[in-house]
């Protein structure tokens, strides 16, 4: 009986593990980068997301959305929910997405003061 339970919860758990996409959806063998305005910085769980407004080539302005670790990942690295604001200039270097669409997940944020923050060791694989 105790077997049986133990079975079942451990099915339960490896569940919502596996729900979680991880990284898989962005592309860690390519390294780009980007420069921009901070439209919004959302501190939250599960990912800290940095909305940043760039130009593309013909110089038409969209927002682009960068993902990063949690709230409590992040402050881990130095960040709190104030640490980026509305409308500063940041040039984010970032691994790309999988699927081709703009944004990625966030390796460092370089502020316009010269001042460069990562996460997981300033984002080494």
């Amino acid at each position: 009986m105790n077997t049986r339970l133990a079975v079942v919860l451990m099915s339960l758990f490896a569940t919502r593990a596996l729900a979680h996409h991880a990284e898989a959806m962005f592309d860690r063998s390519a390294l780009l980068s980007s420069s921009g305005t901070v439209k919004e910085f959302l501190w939250a769980n599960p990912h800290t997301l940095i909305y940043l407004a760039v130009s593309d080539a013909s110089g038409a302005p969209h927002v682009v959305v960068f993902e990063c670790g949690s709230a409590s990942v992040m402050k881990r690295d130095g960040w709190s929910r104030d640490t980026i604001k509305v409308g500063e200039k940041l040039t984010v270097s970032y691994y790309p997405r999988r699927d081709l669409k703009p944004g990625g997940m966030l390796a460092t944020a370089t502020f316009a003061d010269g001042t460069k923050l990562g996460w997981r060791t300033m984002g080494t694989p």
